[in-house]
């Protein structure tokens, strides 16, 4: 049977060292909005935002909540899980179909529109560059009955260019 095609971001499993799973409030940028499960890069000057696929090592970690800063008020804060030691699911996108050969590759991630209703992120991960792309690492699949390896599979994925690992230099 097939996956569902049902993305929601990027949602915390658990912390590689069995620690605590906690967010810290960020700024978020003038005039961004932000879904629960996206995927957030660090900005010069302090505040935080929706990342893209190409923005690489600035990438802070994962927003815990909607915020919509559209009517650009300003100072308005998000709640982010920014430990670089947690792991997250995230679905794989539309086209490719992941394998367990995959498992420690590494991809970047598809920055797909959020939902305003529900403040669920549209991220997900681009299957199409699993090998090429460097934002994320691949651990495994999500082990559930209705998650199979291929078009559309929940894996558990850690940011593997985060800018709180050591040797990743700054904004």
């Amino acid at each position: 049977m097939a996956n569902v095609d049902f993305p929601r971001g990027f949602v915390p499993l658990y912390h590689l060292t069995g620690g605590e799973i906690r967010t810290k409030d960020r700024v978020l940028t003038t005039g961004q909005t932000v879904y629960a499960g996206d995927l957030l890069k660090a900005v010069a000057g302090g505040t935080v935002q929706a990342a893209g696929a190409g923005d690489g090592v600035i990438v802070i970690g994962v927003a815990a909540g909607y915020v919509d800063d559209s009517a650009s008020a300003g100072g308005k804060t998000v709640p982010v899980y920014q430990d670089p030691k947690i792991v997250f699911s995230v679905q794989a996108d539309t086209g490719t179909a992941p394998a367990s050969i995959d498992i420690f590759a590494t991809a970047d991630h598809v920055a797909g529109a959020g939902n305003a209703t529900t403040g669920i992120s549209g991220h997900e991960l681009d299957a199409s560059n699993i090998g090429t792309g460097a934002q994320l690492k691949i651990l495994d699949r999500i082990n559930r009955g209705d998650n199979a390896w291929g078009e559309h599979v929940d894996l558990e994925v850690v940011i593997n260019e985060h800018i709180l690992s050591a040797a990743v230099a700054g904004v």
